[in-house]
């Protein structure tokens, strides 16, 4: 097994890593940017409510707020998703390295090969005597 193999074996999982970290990063910015326009929101609409009572203005404050939350829980629900992705991709990190470890591996691999076209060759040899019979 050369050293060649494992790199070209974990590479495109730590391409896959960079990307899901990055997006999550990304995520995680905008929920914590929504937070504090939420929290800027409420703050404002307390000075108002202090200042004069404008039922309007009230009204789109907290219609604002509440499309703050739904953006929110719309990145929450997204964040999740890239963290069920990254489960995965640690599993697949997981059992590449456990092969790795084992270092066998590719010799396995080969062998598996070798056994499947052994198993379709003798079917397609037992089809052949089948239609002489």
């Amino acid at each position: 097994m050369s050293p060649n193999w494992e790199a070209e074996q974990k590479a495109p999982l730590k391409n896959e890593r960079e990307k899901l970290d990055e997006k999550m990063a990304k995520l995680e910015r905008n929920v914590e940017a929504l937070v504090i326009e939420e929290k800027q929101l409420k703050a404002d609409m307390e000075r108002e409510e202090d200042a004069e009572d404008d039922a309007k203005f009230q009204r789109l404050e907290e219609r604002a707020i509440v499309r703050l939350r739904n953006k929110q829980a719309a990145l929450k629900e997204q964040l999740n998703e890239l963290k069920k992705e990254q489960r995965a991709l640690t599993q697949q990190e997981n059992q590449l390295n456990a092969l790795i470890e084992h270092g066998k591996y590719p010799e396995w691999l080969e062998l598996k090969k070798k056994r499947d076209t052994a198993i379709k060759e003798a079917e397609r040899l037992e089809s052949e005597m089948k239609k002489l019979i």
